[in-house]
């Protein structure tokens, strides 16, 4: 449950309670009122008061809750002060119903020690309200603090003494209420502490409006004054009222201006993200006609906006350019220079995508050149040749890439990498270059990933984010993303986020060429290896899948993909080092497909062999030639040719 939710439950329970309460008293209030005349007129007026202010403070409370202002870290404070002093209200309505009654004479005495209790308490909740209104945490704040909680502390400890010694109060044989001879000390601690707040403000008047600062002065002046006429006028209890007035007035000039200051940013804020979600690809997949690739990005700023970007486009029709950064710092700074640095590299990339060193060199200048905030930008840029594979990447600075290759686990490539973009001007960045094959992943994030936080305050890290990569995914870069979104809020537990959390997936599916109406062709690219033989199968069964082939045609063509790429791995390369070419063409109008091998080892034709005697026994049969033979036997068509230093065997099978 969010502590949204719980607020508003809590609020909720208590609004009830106090309108609850409010009713019972006032009809308790009612009869007592009707059945003795003997009640003093004054305690009827102090008790009509104080159902007035219980009232207005249960009005308050329920105000309070439902505003814009509900979000802020003063609520809290203003909330429990209202509390307070509706608690004040209502004992001390208790203590005038019960006083002169012999009978309720301990009644009488513990509804004024709490009674008592109540303005030291309101006095530490006001300190309160005041520092975190200011939003205050240094040391010396924290240092007041404590010993504003001591003080509040030993002017309980006082009251609660005071039972048995009846300094402050005590209550006579016939059952009145009289001040004791400390009586004026009792409101010491209150006092004292009400001077030291209005110090607080006066230090921190630059950060206050001057009718905020009017407003906090009169919380202080109403309750001082209010205080002073009870003790020349003893029998009139009017604290309770007059604090909830103000509480009133607080609320209404401090609270909801607030409100309505913030309502105006929001909007602000909102429109601002508007805008920067706009300058986002957000549609996936990106480009559905292209199968070359799948890819899928996503941003969850800290803030309502956030420094942190992903970009993709392709500058022509055999490149995929994409971006990650991350901009130091948060909200509107970071995201106006967000804004910008997105803009430049990408100028930049549609023109010379061919270089990722000189993309980021050219816009690192362009930053130091106007950079009088000192901010700097992490960024990675990759650029994938779609036709070959090779994909060419360059990092400033950024979180390194975790890379799946060869169907096998995600792991982070943890290169050196160059310095942020707008650290100092010249910077000569370096480019580094790899080839993927087709089923390669690269998986692109920034630091809000790793060092996202639980309740204590331990990160996330590289450990949790390549467990949470290698959970199963089938392929799919969507789920891929979901899982380690997931993972995060998993481990987070609720925890309000630090950082902008953005991650990219990248994953290639390797050349598709069109041949005639509905033939599709794929290609693998993999070391000659049988250690690679379940990667081919994997390769080849996707396809056969997407087809809906039938099992039995499905196992025949297994049998006969492993059979010749085992040879080549066994057989075309004498070194042992050499790579092989799976393409497949698939005719989906036909329900066909025909797979080529391709090699660059010992040229070799398989087909010239005759066929084994297969009549004979396993003992009179010459060794070899069984495999291919099944191979032929199996497929629609089995074909070899020798061209431009490859060897090229095709097989065609249709289901």
């Amino acid at each position: 449950m969010s502590v949204g939710k719980k607020h508003n439950q809590l609020s909720t329970v208590l609004g009830s309670f106090f309108f609850a309460t409010v009713i019972v008293i006032g009809i308790l209030k009612f009869n007592l009122v009707r059945t003795n005349s003997g009640l003093p007129v004054m305690s009827i007026v102090n008790i009509t008061a104080d159902i007035c202010s219980m009232a207005l403070g249960y009005v308050l409370f329920i105000v309070s809750t439902i505003d814009r202002s509900r979000n802020r870290k003063n609520l809290t404070a203003y909330l429990l002060l209202l509390i307070a002093c509706f608690c004040s209200a209502f004992l001390d309505e208790i203590c005038w119903l019960v006083d002169g009654d012999p009978s309720q004479a301990y009644i009488n005495a513990i509804a004024n020690t709490f009674y008592y209790m109540s303005a030291p308490v309101m006095t530490y909740l006001f300190w309160r309200y005041v520092v975190s209104y200011l939003d205050l945490r240094q040391r010396e704040i924290r240092i007041v603090n404590m010993f504003m909680a001591i003080g509040l502390l030993g002017a309980v400890i006082l009251r609660i003494i005071n039972l048995g010694y009846g300094f402050y109060f005590y209550i006579a044989a016939d059952g009145h209420y009289h001040r004791g001879p400390l009586y004026l000390l009792s409101d010491l601690y209150a006092y004292a502490g009400m001077v030291l707040t209005l110090f607080l403000v006066f230090l921190a008047r630059k950060r206050f409006k001057i009718y905020q600062i009017v407003i906090l002065y009169m919380y202080a002046f109403f309750p001082l004054a209010s205080g002073i006429l009870a003790i020349f006028t003893f029998g009139l209890s009017i604290s309770s009222p007059v604090i909830m007035l103000v509480l009133l007035l607080m609320y209404c000039v401090l609270n909801v201006i607030q409100s309505r200051e913030r309502s105006i940013s929001e909007n602000e804020l909102r429109m601002a993200t508007m805008i920067q979600t706009g300058m986002l690809p957000h549609s996936f997949p990106p480009y559905p006609e292209r199968k070359e690739f799948d890819l899928h990005a996503s941003t969850n700023p800290a803030k309502e906006v956030g420094g942190d970007f992903y970009d993709f486009y392709m500058p022509d029709d055999n490149h995929l350019v994409i971006t990650i950064a991350d901009v130091s710092g948060k909200g509107i700074p970071a995201a106006l220079m967000m804004m910008v640095t997105k803009t430049l590299i990408k100028n930049r990339g549609l023109t010379d995508f061919r270089d990722c060193a000189k993309i980021l060199a050219s816009v690192n200048d362009q930053f130091c050149e106007n950079n009088d905030l000192d901010m700097f930008v992490t960024a990675y840029i990759g650029v994938l040749t779609l036709s070959t594979g090779e994909y060419r990447y360059a990092n400033a600075g950024h979180e390194y890439p975790a890379v799946c290759k060869s169907g096998k686990r995600f792991e982070l490539i943890k290169e050196h990498h160059s310095p942020p973009l707008g650290c100092m001007e010249g910077i000569v960045y370096e480019e580094h270059k790899t080839t993927l094959s087709p089923g390669d992943i690269i998986y692109l994030y920034t630091d809000g990933v790793t060092e996202a936080n639980d309740s204590k305050h331990e990160l996330y890290g590289e450990q949790r984010l390549t467990s949470a990569l290698n959970l199963p995914f089938n392929g799919d870069v969507t789920l891929l993303n979901k899982n380690v979104s997931d993972s995060i809020l998993r481990f987070s537990g609720g925890t309000e986020q630090f950082d902008d959390i953005t991650m990219l997936s990248l994953k290639y599916n390797g050349p598709i060429r069109s041949g005639k109406a509905g033939v599709e062709m794929k290609e693998l690219r993999i070391k000659a290896d049988i250690s690679e033989l379940d990667k081919v199968l994997s390769f080849a069964d996707s396809i056969l899948e997407s087809m809906d082939c039938n099992i039995k045609a499905q196992m025949q063509i297994d049998v006969a993909i492993e059979e010749i790429f085992v040879n080549i791995a066994h057989y075309a390369y004498p070194s042992g080092d050499g790579e092989a070419v799976i393409q497949i063409e698939a005719d989906k109008a036909n329900s066909a497909v025909s797979i080529t091998f391709i090699d660059q080892g010992t040229p070799y034709d398989p087909l010239k062999n005759e066929d084994p005697d297969i009549t004979l026994s396993a003992e009179e049969r010459p060794i070899g030639g069984l495999g291919i033979f099944m191979v032929k036997k199996s497929m629609d068509d089995v074909s070899y040719e020798y061209k431009d230093n490859q060897n090229r065997l095709t097989i065609k099978k249709g289901f």
